[in-house]
């Protein structure tokens, strides 16, 4: 009785607020927010009320939103009130956790990657365990995103793991730490000349950290700097305006951005002195470059201070604004767009016009507008940063991308390599052989591996149609099929190079963690080779900037 009672009231509450608002409203938008808020609280009310199953209305409530969000953009999210830690140690880079990242597989959390000096290290768990228990709760066959939020929480405190081990069953226990997602993983000297500096995300106090590695290169003689932004996501524009404080003066502007409220236009200008305007400098970027990354090595296009060189960038010029919501909930909302020294806004996708399918249209090419580097060089709007210097991608072949989904690389380097190869094996020199290859191919055919082509399967689909149809066409099914079978027993051998390489990667990843990874594929990368080619030229670095 208590209970209904107390709902009627707060339901005549929320009445007489949107009424004392509609009184106050003088636009129409105002009125219609306030009249479709009303007709939201009412069908709410009876679908909570009147439906013939038990609603929980906490559930219905953030579905509601979600999916009246994913009608705007990828980037306005409603966050719970259960979600805000999380979201929170997202932008902070750190987190109490374990330090490892895992993977769904047989039902299970595998382990696929641990942390240089993580709790997970010094625990002594291992890549390829299983997750079978948490805390004592087994986590076979729960769904995987609750699983994986179990492992992280407050640091200091101990997580007990069931693991499942080569068929044995274990209990290890590990201290959860403040995990530290380094944002640069590495930077070191490239031919005793180049400094090179690896910079993942844009987290808080990236910008020192990058400061760091320059000052340090610096000091061990770097003549020039390569920035490697490939596969970075972004993160907070402070720090992508503080990076390229260090290489352009004090009070230029880097970025401004426009919204639908004169409130959300603002300007974001260089404001300290720089670590050094003239020394050369080469960005790297490729299709998962974004947002902030954007920013950087399109600010430093614009301003023509370095050469960028890789793929177009992924195109995200919108920006985001943390909004706080009752109990405890938060909005991160896209509140304007921004556009960088040129004029320019890179973003890619227009999320207010839809096609017929509901997807996001993008600017055509012929209505891109053109705009002007600093010394009049032409740039493109709507697309994301265009390189200054294009290095083509290798498409991954089908192979090797169904070697990687369905764990045999993965599982072959677990078998056959240990931390005591370390001996024998160093990022900085390893190759992976012939012979070593040779053992995969045999690893292969003693796990039962069968591969079966995007062809085959197109193949067998069609097999499986004209056999419903009645329609009789097994010659030709076969002829087809015994065709595709000659050219998969070749694919091991025409695609052998990019195993070989995917392989290697792996195992020094395996011993070495990122940065020995990072070291490894340092030697044989593309984008780096042709980075020093234009760094160790200054006519050809001066005149793709048109330096006088």
């Amino acid at each position: 009785m208590k209970k209904g009672f107390i709902y009627k009231f707060a339901v005549i509450i929320f009445m007489l607020i949107i009424s004392l608002n509609l009184m106050s409203y003088d636009t129409s938008k105002d009125f219609e927010t306030a009249k479709n808020l009303d007709i939201f609280y009412s069908l709410f009310t009876e679908i909570s009320n009147s439906y013939v199953d038990e609603l929980a209305p906490g559930d219905l409530m953030e579905r509601t939103l979600t999916e009246m969000l994913k009608t705007l953009d990828p980037y306005t999210n409603f966050i719970p009130e259960s979600d805000v830690e999380r979201y929170t140690i997202l932008t902070k880079g750190e987190y109490g956790g374990i330090g490892a990242t895992v993977t769904d597989r047989d039902n299970s959390l595998m382990i696929i990657d641990i942390r240089e000096n993580s709790p997970a290290q010094k625990s002594g768990l291992l890549v390829g365990d299983f997750i079978t228990s948490v805390d004592g709760h087994s986590i076979l066959n729960e769904p995987a995103k609750e699983s994986r939020e179990l492992l992280q929480g407050e640091a200091g405190t101990t997580l007990h793991l069931g693991i499942l081990r080569n068929n044995e069953n274990l209990n290890i226990s590990v201290v959860r730490e403040k995990i530290k997602i380094g944002s640069v993983p590495y930077y070191g000297i490239i031919d005793q000349q180049y400094g090179y500096i690896k910079l993942n995300e844009f987290s808080q106090e990236c910008a020192n950290d990058v400061y760091k590695a320059c000052t340090e290169l610096k000091k061990k003689q770097a003549k020039a700097f390569i920035l490697d932004l490939r596969d970075n996501p972004g993160g907070l524009l402070i720090e992508a305006i503080k990076i390229v404080n260090m290489f352009v003066p004090k009070g230029e502007r880097i970025v401004f951005t426009k919204g639908q409220k004169t409130t959300e236009n603002s300007k974001f200008s260089t404001i300290s002195d720089p670590f050094d305007t003239e020394i050369p400098l080469v960005v790297l970027v490729n299709e998962h470059s974004a947002s902030a990354a954007e920013i950087v090595s399109g600010s430093l296009q614009d301003l023509d201070r370095a050469v960028v060189i890789g793929l177009q960038t992924f195109g995200k010029g919108l920006v985001q604004t943390r909004k706080e919501l009752p109990h405890n909930c938060l909005l991160k909302i896209t509140t304007s767009k921004y556009y960088i020294p040129s004029g320019r806004c890179i973003q890619k996708l227009d999320y207010s016009h839809r096609d017929s399918d509901g997807n996001p249209t993008s600017v055509p090419d012929s209505l891109q507008k053109t705009f002007y580097t600093r010394n009049h060089r032409p740039v493109k709007d709507g697309g994301g940063i265009i390189p200054d210097i294009i290095v083509t991608k290798d498409s991954s072949s089908s192979l090797l991308a169904d070697l990687r989904n369905r764990f045999v690389l993965f599982d072959f380097i677990n078998k056959n390599y240990s931390h005591k190869d370390t001996i024998n094996i160093k990022p900085e020199t390893y190759i992976f052989s012939e012979s070593d290859y040779s053992k995969f191919l045999s690893f292969c055919k003693e796990s039962n591996y069968s591969f079966i082509s995007p062809s085959e399967k197109l193949l067998l689909q069609f097999a499986e149609a004209t056999n419903n149809e009645q329609i009789n066409v097994d010659n030709e099914v076969q002829h087809i099929q015994e065709k595709i079978n000659l050219q998969q027993e070749k694919l091991f051998e025409l695609d052998k190079t990019a195993i070989m390489q995917e392989l290697g990667l792996f195992i020094i990843r395996h011993l070495y963690f990122e940065k020995g990874q990072i070291e490894y594929s340092i030697r044989d990368d593309e984008y780096i080779t042709k980075a020093k080619e234009v760094l160790n030229n200054k006519d050809l670095y001066d005149n793709i900037l048109q330096k006088k």
